[in-house]
């Protein structure tokens, strides 16, 4: 059985992570069951022995086990356990995603300064994390419908596609595979002399887009797949496109170390966009492209 770890902090960006992983549960837990962990850092303050005498752990605590609770009243077949970590939040928190299947995190991250420690961190946990990672905006209501996938380059992701196809199926929705493609300006410039380099770029990314949609209806027939093929800015094309989207799936390139886990400046700036919750998941690449073009 998968294990779902989500973070709470106390913001409504907490809150926001705990609701999407009790409406994930609702469409999906008949499919693929899957246990909950509620987790929260406390990092003790050298001053609170000063305050009050005693640490405030019990703060904490009340707060894991409130929302452990809501998400027991809400799907009470769903296995739910409450965790407090001790020390520092970005490094206890990377540590709890290496025992989880999808981690999960609230931001109030939208172009503006995070009210929440969690909000900062958001996105470098999503870089960190050896698993998927859900960054859920603060404000997050059920209702949108569809699973997007994002890919660029002309390589292949089949981790990234797998996992899109997979939360479409259990969820019921369609999955739209959108390749975007660009050419750095200056070589932009000088291309608009030859309008056949472009149509040969157009070319080569749409047979890289139908080698992904010929995999996912391959291996995921029972999904309805959609696609989309287009030239521009991708983080403007994908927050644009995912703005009704129930998620937006991206891939991060995984080397197999946090110092090597890099996220892409598309992933990046989706992930301050937040036009829905995105997964970000991390892929290898030369075994990614290799198992996808052989697929």
């Amino acid at each position: 059985m998968d294990k779902v770890v989500v973070v709470v902090d106390g913001t409504p960006a907490g809150d926001a992570a705990v609701d999407w992983v009790i409406d994930r549960a609702r469409v999906r837990h008949a499919f693929a069951p899957f246990s909950v962990e509620v987790t929260t850092v406390y990092d003790p303050m050298p001053s609170e022995s000063v305050l009050a005498g005693q640490d405030f752990r019990v703060v904490y605590s009340d707060a894991v086990d409130s929302a452990a609770a809501r998400v027991t009243a809400a799907e009470p077949a769903v296995s739910v356990a409450a965790v407090v970590r001790t020390g520092q939040p970005r490094a206890e928190l990377v540590r709890a995603s290496h025992g989880a299947d999808l981690f999960v995190v609230g931001t109030s991250r939208r172009g503006t300064v995070p009210d929440s420690i969690y909000g900062s961190l958001a996105i470098r946990l999503a870089a960190a994390a050896p698993c998927p990672t859900v960054v859920v905006p603060a404000g997050w209501s059920p209702g949108r419908s569809g699973v997007m996938v994002a890919l660029e380059g002309t390589g292949q992701q089949p981790a990234v596609a797998d996992f899109a196809a997979r939360e479409a199926l259990a969820a019921g929705e369609p999955l739209t595979i959108v390749h975007t493609w660009s050419v750095p300006t200056l070589i932009a410039v000088a291309a608009f002399a030859h309008p056949r380099v472009w149509g040969a770029m157009n070319e080569l990314h749409g047979a890289a887009l139908a080698t992904t949609v010929a995999h996912v209806r391959a291996s995921w027939p029972g999904v309805v797949v959609q696609e989309r093929l287009k030239e521009g800015n991708a983080a403007r094309i994908l927050t644009e496109d995912a703005a009704e989207a129930a998620l937006l799936v991206v891939g991060r390139s995984d080397h197999g170390t946090v110092a090597d886990a890099l996220l892409g400046s598309t992933s990046h700036d989706v992930l301050l966009a937040m036009p829905c919750p995105v997964a970000v998941v991390p892929w290898r690449g030369s075994a990614a492209g290799e198992a996808l073009t052989s697929a």
